[in-house]
């Protein structure tokens, strides 16, 4: 049993697995450029809020707890694999990926499954137990494991959550692998993001294969199933055509919908380097804004300091 794309896109909407943003009252989303947008991608949602965010935490305590990459790699196996088998809706996802894996990737092209810490892990593994395939943990302190000797001719297929611009694949997973020389045939994710990380992967020879693009065509199959209203799509669509018009449209100008006071640190640093640099160019049109805008920000760094 697998979801249809149509169910897919709903349980996707449905956990917030793809967040909209209140335009009415903000706060905005901030993306790791430093710049606004109006909806952020969280894929470990699809297994439910409170168990990914559960199931995070205790990798990160185990990843941090424990320096033997074999103790560590056996204990985020029951770890996920107890949780998994208690989620029809998660092995529903899984069997999602192994059904797309199938079609995108010849019969033979990978027979081990690699996926790296953190997020990854909560579908790499499960992916690699329903395949029957081996699963190496390749982890940030450049350490790996597999819990099974590898195959005589090992070729990866990577398994993660998430492809935006593939900084992790690129700078961490395929170096890993290649220090073992261990060849990846592709990638599989859930969801990509733009198509930055997609362009960075073709050019390094590397597949990739999603069950979800997050683009204006997502939106507009959200909107057509009646999840999001034509307001909402409306605006995403100015969005994914220009974000600096949506800016201009939907942001500027509205000091409230940044939260300067009471937004998160990390999203206040965003905050702070987007009005400072400016990259969209807005300013100009808009400099009274920008001025009382680096007042706020002044007046809550000192009161920080």
């Amino acid at each position: 049993m697998i979801y249809s794309q149509t169910d897919l896109f709903k349980l996707l909407h449905d956990t917030r697995a793809v967040s909209i943003w209140n335009r009415a009252k903000g706060p905005v989303f901030w993306y790791a450029a430093n710049v606004p947008g109006p909806f952020y991608v969280n894929t470990e949602m699809t297994i439910g809020a409170d168990l990914s965010a559960r199931l995070l935490r205790e990798i990160t305590a185990i990843v941090a707890g424990t320096v033997d990459a074999q103790a560590r790699a056996e204990q985020l196996d029951a770890l996920i694999m107890d949780a998994y088998k208690t989620s029809p809706s998660w092995q529903k996802l899984i069997a999602t990926m192994i059904d797309k894996a199938q079609a995108e990737f010849p019969e033979g092209d990978f027979n081990l499954i690699s996926g790296g810490e953190r997020r990854d892990f909560l579908f790499s593994i499960p992916f690699a137990h329903a395949s029957g395939l081996p699963h190496l943990f390749l982890f940030k302190n450049e350490t790996s494991w597999c819990a099974h000797p590898l195959p005589q001719h090992p070729r990866a297929l990577h398994v993660s959550d998430l492809i935006n611009n593939a900084a992790s694949i690129l700078d961490r997973w395929l170096p890993a692998l290649d220090a073992l020389h261990i060849p990846c045939c592709g990638n599989l994710c859930i969801n990509v993001r733009g198509d930055n990380g997609l362009k960075r992967l073709h050019g390094a020879g590397q597949k990739t294969a999603c069950l979800a693009t997050i683009d204006a065509e997502f939106f507009r199959h959200l909107h057509a199933e009646d999840l999001i209203d034509r307001e909402t799509f409306e605006e995403i669509a100015v969005f994914f055509a220009s974000a600096k018009d949506w800016a201009a449209r939907y942001l500027i100008g509205k000091p409230e919908l940044f939260d300067v006071s009471g937004c998160d640190a990390k999203s206040f640093e965003r905050l702070r380097a987007f009005i400072a640099n400016d990259p969209w160019k807005l300013r100009p049109q808009h400099e009274a804004f920008f001025a009382d805008m680096g007042k706020a920000i002044a007046r809550r760094a000192a009161k920080a300091a």
